[in-house]
């Protein structure tokens, strides 16, 4: 039996930094050792001094890695979205287990890859839905299995990030379509800073602890404000397979933060997630129950993937391909849509901080806000800047080898 877990952490820039955190916690505690770092940039982490101090190898590759003749139990992949497919299923290839982040990939191609991947390897892939691994959300989704709360009828989501200029210019890759060598990225909201509250719909309503709802198809309304390539706000309504719709909002071009917060109707109860970022239900009865903060828990999904190596058993996967690959689909979907960019004089500036911009457009959180009360997409509240949604069939383009 094993009793401590080698890790490989691949990219400790941008959120590696944080998962590199996790695994120091856990190694002061003896479960992990953190036995290499894969990043071609490593040397330029502010955390380098003090890795290579510790005799910690850096590689640029997991060619290389490999090649060194080293191994590990486990590889936390924390690069840029356009890696996540590749790197993922070459650390399944070499015999490791895998935590991706956030979200599986940019297409569904690529993230059929990975599952097949993982299907080959013997070993386990798990995407970092950190909300996923969370003792609410697991409890909430456990009651929803059980038919505590009754059959689910509609669940709708909103949040309203404000995203400065240096926000876009922090990595080349930002707001963009494709990188630089031409892999898809899609950056946008719903693909990386607010994809875990529309993946949470998905999850929640999944017909097993260990997957997702079916999207069949999404009608989705998409704009731009901010000089990028890609769209900075959107609104869709997801069709499912499990005949509930899902409902999201999101933006990073509003001028004050809200949320995440949502309200997911049942026959017996709503559930919400409320300003005091406790998950609630409130039942028609009179009663309710606390599940508790989401994001109570910051290690539980390296804790759930170090412990599936220790027990070295085909443990139960909690956030895998299938539970994560709805979230693509959705994504691959509104990218189906015309990206619609403001008129300029619906855009304000403003400077912040010295020297960031905020790009910003007046009225649209109290916008999201009527949407998320009403049920109602933009176009459907006819606001002057809105334009028709367009309802896409997640069968036209499944199958397609280059979607996007």
């Amino acid at each position: 039996m094993k009793t401590r877990v080698d890790v490989a952490l691949v990219g400790i820039g941008g959120y590696g930094a944080h998962n590199l955190e996790m695994v120091r916690r856990l190694q002061a505690e003896g479960r992990v050792r953190l036995n290499a770092v894969i990043d071609p940039m490593a040397d330029r982490s502010p955390h380098w001094t003090d890795l290579s101090a510790k005799g910690v190898p850096a590689f640029q590759t997991l060619t290389e890695f490999n090649h060194a003749g080293l191994s590990s139990d486990l590889a936390v992949i924390s690069s840029p979205i356009s890696f996540h497919a590749s790197q993922s299923c070459e650390a399944l290839g070499l015999g490791m287990n895998v935590l991706c982040e956030k979200p599986m990939a940019a297409t569904i191609q690529d993230a059929l890859a990975m599952q097949a991947a993982r299907d080959a390897s013997g070993r386990f892939l798990e995407i970092g839905y950190q909300w996923s691994f969370g003792k609410s959300i697991q409890r909430l989704k456990s009651d929803v299995l059980a038919g505590r709360l009754g059959a689910p009828i509609r669940f709708v989501t909103r949040v309203g990030w404000p995203r400065t200029s240096t926000y876009y210019t922090r990595t080349s890759w930002a707001g963009r379509l494709r990188d630089g060598a031409g892999r898809w990225v899609l950056d946008s909201p719903v693909n990386n800073a607010t994809a875990h509250f529309l993946h949470n719909m998905l999850f929640v309503l999944g017909t097993s602890m260990d997957r997702c709802a079916t999207p069949v198809a999404i009608t989705a309304e998409a704009y731009r404000a901010n000089p990028i390539e890609n769209y900075d706000v959107a609104c869709c309504r997801v069709e499912t397979q499990e005949n509930v719709d899902l409902l999201f909002f999101t933006a990073h071009c509003v001028d004050e933060t809200d949320g995440p917060i949502f309200q997911f109707l049942f026959e017996n109860a709503t559930v919400e997630l409320s300003e005091n970022g406790h998950i609630t239900a409130h039942f028609q009865d009179g009663s309710g129950v606390d599940f508790g903060h989401p994001e109570s828990d910051p290690l539980c999904k390296l804790i759930h993937c170090v412990d599936h190596c220790l027990k070295e058993t085909a443990a139960s996967s909690i956030c895998g391909p299938e539970a994560a690959m709805g979230h693509v689909l959705c994504v691959n979907g509104i990218q189906q849509t015309p990206i619609h960019q403001f008129d300029q004089k619906w855009i304000k500036r403003r400077t912040q901080n010295g020297s960031e911009t905020l790009t910003f457009v007046p009225g649209l959180n109290e916008a999201i806000k009527k949407g998320f009360e009403q049920c109602l997409l933009f176009s459907e509240m006819q606001l002057p800047w809105s334009r028709s949604a367009i309802r896409i069939p997640i069968s036209n383009y499944i199958h397609y080898p280059n979607n996007p």
